[in-house]
């Protein structure tokens, strides 16, 4: 039963994206993907929070799996970070696609690190 969970989150959690990414890019008017890091960023920091609640018995399993593989597995997107970070590299600078990339993994790690703590 928890695989109908993960796929239920996980649609949930990729209506979410796209919405929130849609309005972000809609207010913000900018070429950077700003909508992707948020999301992202956002996700990272959930995540950490899911994991650290699971990890001190405070989330049951069948719980974290379904938030955290389904809803944010789902939310999060390295796919589209790649592509909006080549793209980037190609149309913008290659600088500013790699800033994309490489700060976008080291500020989440950051984030889902924050998380895990947050709840200890």
């Amino acid at each position: 039963m928890a695989w109908l969970l993960v796929v239920l989150f996980g649609a949930l959690g990729a209506v979410v994206r796209y919405l929130l990414d849609r309005s972000i890019m809609r207010h913000l008017n900018t070429d950077f993907p700003v909508g992707t890091l948020m999301i992202n960023l956002s996700g990272a920091l959930a995540l950490g929070i899911v994991v650290g609640l699971a990890t001190r018995n405070l989330l049951p399993t069948q719980d974290a799996v379904a938030i955290g593989d389904g809803f944010i597995g789902a939310y999060t997107t390295f796919s589209t970070l790649t592509f909006e970070s080549l793209s980037l590299a190609n149309t913008e600078s290659f600088g500013l696609g790699a800033l994309n990339m490489v700060g976008t993994i080291v500020a989440a790690t950051i984030l889902a690190y924050l998380g895990i703590h947050i709840v200890q």
